[in-house]
């Protein structure tokens, strides 16, 4: 699955763009002149272009009209809702941002102020802030260190009945709400989400088992077969696991974050035993199935979500630019990035604020 955070289906039916017309009120009549030349210029290259194409020849014209526009790579289509909450979290993020205060103050209007205060109380001529304290500074987040995954056992690609040995038990929970996996993964893989926790709470839009078409596989994937598999039921799980789109709404932080199955597929992270993701391998992970794409899964976690995942740190740097500790709480703060961590089982909460800030 996807660096910052998985989505599952995208709308085949893109809405349509607006085209706006304006209205010719110049009159000038030099101006008419030059366009129907100009547009007799082009028909002419065009013209020349087409015979030069007849006879086998090279199109040179190129260096007029410029090379053909590459096609523009399909949007997610979003719903009003979701656009208005996007709305919202970029205003707000914008907001964060903004300096309230010019951090840089002319001598003059220093000398002034310091004038004017002396006037008002004799007993404190305290001069205005140096320059060097009105700088606006970097925050600051302590560096992690990257953990390792010690070597496991080998497994041959042509015995997939390899992949279903005699299951590990399911891992326990600490009491800083990371699972424990025994093993070579303690300590290493520790997501702080079940499978259960993360569907329930919202992910991937609702849409992760809806139905829908395998390129690896070659054949339909169905959502009724994926649904009596997993470990967990839903009373809704219409809405959260078998929606046939993906909504913003039905997630945990009411924001899409991620890309489509067919995207995945194309990058190569789509193993043939867990054809929807890695969603559905952390599932029987969890579970207890041990197999030879476990190393590979763990590591992309923890290329996410670990101490020095990109997706966790930059969660982090939101964080300590609006407030710290405190906006751990507001869930608008980073609402994007929070959604891609919960997609791969992971929620920024006090207690993993304070240890990354402590560098853990």
């Amino acid at each position: 699955m996807s660096t910052l955070a998985d989505s599952m289906i995208l709308s085949p039916h893109p809405t349509p763009s607006e085209s706006f017309q304006v209205e010719d009120t110049d009159g000038d009549e030099e101006m008419n002149e030059l366009d129907e030349y100009e547009k007799q210029r082009i028909a002419n290259i065009k013209e020349r272009d087409n015979l030069l194409a007849s006879l086998g020849l090279n199109n040179t014209s190129t260096r007029v009209f410029g090379s053909k526009p590459k096609l523009k790579t399909k949007q997610p289509i979003f719903s009003s809702e979701e656009a208005r909450r996007r709305r919202e979290l970029k205003a707000k993020d914008a907001a964060s941002r903004r300096i309230t205060e010019p951090s840089r103050r002319s001598n003059r209007i220093a000398a002034k102020e310091v004038e004017l205060k002396s006037l008002a109380d004799d007993d404190d001529l305290t001069p205005p802030p140096s320059l060097s304290k009105g700088i606006e500074r970097k925050p600051f987040i302590p560096k992690a260190k990257a953990r390792t995954l010690l070597p496991g056992p080998s497994y041959s690609s042509s015995s997939p009945d390899e992949e279903s040995f005699s299951p590990a038990q399911k891992p326990t929970r600490g009491q800083d709400g990371r699972l424990i996996f025994e093993g070579r993964w303690k300590d290493v893989f520790t997501p702080n989400l079940t499978p259960e926790e993360m569907f329930k709470g919202g992910a991937f839009g609702g849409a992760f088992f809806a139905d829908t078409y395998s390129n690896i596989l070659k054949s339909p994937l169905s959502a009724k077969g994926d649904l009596s598999s997993l470990p967990f039921t839903l009373p809704n799980s219409s809405k959260l696991l078998t929606n046939p789109y993906p909504d913003g709404e039905n997630n945990r932080f009411r924001v899409r974050a991620g890309q489509s199955l067919q995207e995945w597929e194309k990058a190569g992270w789509i193993w043939s035993e867990d054809p929807r993701g890695w969603a559905q391998w952390y599932v029987r992970f969890w579970e207890g199935r041990r197999g030879r794409d476990d190393d590979r899964q763990v590591r992309r976690w923890m290329k996410v979500a670990g101490p020095t995942g990109r997706f966790k740190r930059a969660l982090l740097k939101k964080l300590v630019q609006s407030g710290g500790r405190s906006a751990v709480a507001d869930e608008d703060v980073g609402a994007v990035l929070r959604q891609c961590l919960w997609q791969w089982g992971y929620e920024m909460t006090e207690v993993e604020f304070d240890k990354a800030m402590n560098g853990e």
